[in-house]
């Protein structure tokens, strides 16, 4: 082989790598600052490259990356929600204020943003267009909270008091009658912080009993499961994005630990988790989890791989809290 056509080779695998590679970035909450306030940051997977990226006289939580990873979402503790466009520019956007609320995400199309308000009287649901700036109403329940979007943007799914009980309740977002909202949990229990798969098919839920211990359900086509029978309180189960495994945290009198099973409830795994007792925590791909933990002293975030079981501490200056992780091409 000549070495001209060895060096057209190695141009065309750089090419391909630049191409084919990802790396993930991290956005997250944290008081290691000079005006004292938590503010948004964003580092590398492997918790380099930190930089903070908000300067507000609020304390500042809960970013959410957009889809498509150009834009972050966040509220403030005085309950203001804030956009930053541009995350993919090397230098962000200023936040700019959307609304009054909590709890901000965004649609699949990363342009519209689904948040809670009171704003008429009520808290429930709404979507707003950010450039608009004026709200509607997605759910007429009472109390509607803890929403989550189907990845296909189809179904809303969320927890609303509903025949005086806390339901799992879903909006199809395609159905443009008054009839499109359906009850999905079919226990008397208070059913909390809901979870779904890429079409609405496979639901996650937590059931909390009279006695406040909660039970993991999964409800696949209308049919609901126990997973979690036997252990202490379990809550706040999530779906991993291949589908294939649920994590959760199990409660045990003043203990938080972070568990992953299988989503028939078969290979529950305990994970060796750094930092304390678990708080946040989300999927950041099938194989990655990121974690906020508490050790008496101080918040601390983590990312722990479910293959190879290897954990680190990868923001830990300051409190650290509320990971959301993204990858980018």
């Amino acid at each position: 082989m000549t070495k001209t056509l060895i060096s057209i080779v190695i141009i065309f695998l750089i090419t391909l790598f630049s191409f084919c590679s990802s790396y993930a970035k991290i956005a997250y909450t944290c008081d290691d600052t000079k005006s004292g306030y938590y503010q948004i940051f964003t580092m590398d997977d492997d918790g380099g490259n930190k930089l903070q990226i908000t300067n507000i006289e609020a304390n500042c939580s809960h970013p959410k990356w957009s889809p498509d990873g150009t834009k972050i979402v966040f509220q403030t503790d005085d309950d203001r929600i804030f956009l930053i466009n541009n995350m993919d520019a090397e230098t962000p956007d200023a936040p700019v204020f959307v609304f009054g609320g909590s709890n901000p995400t965004f649609t699949s199309d990363s342009y519209y943003i689904i948040f809670n308000s009171d704003h008429d009287g009520v808290l429930t649901i709404y979507l707003i267009d950010p450039e608009e700036g004026e709200p509607y109403i997605i759910s007429t329940l009472g109390y509607s909270n803890q929403q989550v979007l189907s990845k296909d943007g189809k179904k809303l799914i969320f927890s609303a008091f509903y025949q005086d009980n806390k339901s799992v309740m879903m909006v199809d977002l395609e159905d443009t009658t008054d009839d499109n909202t359906f009850k999905i949990s079919s226990n008397d229990n208070a059913n909390l912080v809901p979870d779904v798969n890429f079409d609405g098919s496979i639901i996650v839920y937590a059931s909390f009993n009279n006695q406040l211990n909660g039970t993991i359900i999964i409800n696949i086509n209308g049919k609901e499961t126990a997973l979690t029978k036997g252990l202490t309180s379990s809550n706040q189960p999530k779906l991993s994005p291949d589908e294939k495994k649920i994590a959760f945290v199990v409660i045990n009198n003043t203990t938080v630990k972070l568990y992953t099973m299988n989503l028939d409830g078969t290979d529950k795994q305990a994970l060796s988790t750094s930092g304390g007792n678990i708080g946040y925590f989300t999927w950041m791909d099938s194989g990655n989890i990121i974690y906020d933990a508490e050790d008496g002293k101080g918040y601390s975030v983590g990312i722990f791989n479910i293959n190879s079981g290897k954990n680190s501490l990868i923001a830990k200056e300051g409190n650290c809290l509320h990971p959301d992780g993204i990858a980018l091409n």
